[in-house]
């Protein structure tokens, strides 16, 4: 074939205005034909496109494989924000619990420390255990007494509620009193107009 045509195919090609028998031809050119050297690279352009049309995808659920692949990654991006929570709380718990282990590790060594070879306590050690057992219910107390001290106002509702009570007992006796304007406007209805 001309090598004018096939080059200007070639430049058509590159620039996106060829249709499908044009590559056809330029396909045929390149694999089968022995290609000047300068056009060596092109040749093994089409080469590898003849190659790749001809060659199958092996597996035939692959398109289905992939779309669910993806799916499942989609599903795995939306996981609801409470997941994501407790793996942050449980994380955080985690970490307390290994703070609060090691603590009580090293307490109890020191405690073993404190106690003397025979495996009792010394007087001076009994007074200490009792004035920091002392101290740390004292802390607690207070802590207790600070949340209760809101509740005093709690004390002057209730006495409003007593004086509500009161109010509820002269609603009764006015309701009473309704009962007597009946029984008035029956006894004046038996007396004479005339009185």
């Amino acid at each position: 074939m001309d090598l004018k045509i096939i080059r200007a195919l070639l430049n058509d090609y590159y620039e996106g205005k060829t249709g499908r028998d044009e590559e056809e031809i330029l396909a045929r050119f390149f694999t089968s034909e022995e290609v000047p050297a300068d056009l060596e690279a092109d040749r093994m352009l089409f080469t590898a496109l003849k190659n790749a049309l001809a060659s199958e995808i092996p597996d035939k659920e692959f398109d289905s494989k992939l779309f669910d692949a993806i799916e499942e990654n989609d599903r795995a991006k939306k996981r609801p924000a409470t997941m994501r929570l407790i793996y942050t709380v449980s994380g955080v718990a985690a970490s307390v619990m290994l703070i609060v282990g090691s603590y009580l590790m090293f307490f109890e060594r020191e405690v073993r420390d404190l106690v003397t070879e025979n495996g009792h306590y010394t007087e001076q050690e009994m007074l200490m255990a009792y004035n920091e057992a002392k101290s740390a219910l004292l802390l607690v107390s207070s802590v207790m007494n600070t949340g209760t001290e809101e509740l005093g106002s709690l004390s002057k509702m209730t006495e409003a509620t007593r004086e509500l009570g009161a109010i509820h007992k002269f609603h009764q006796g006015a309701t009473g009193l309704g009962v007597l304007s009946k029984f008035d406007e029956a006894v004046s209805g038996l007396k004479p107009d005339n009185q």
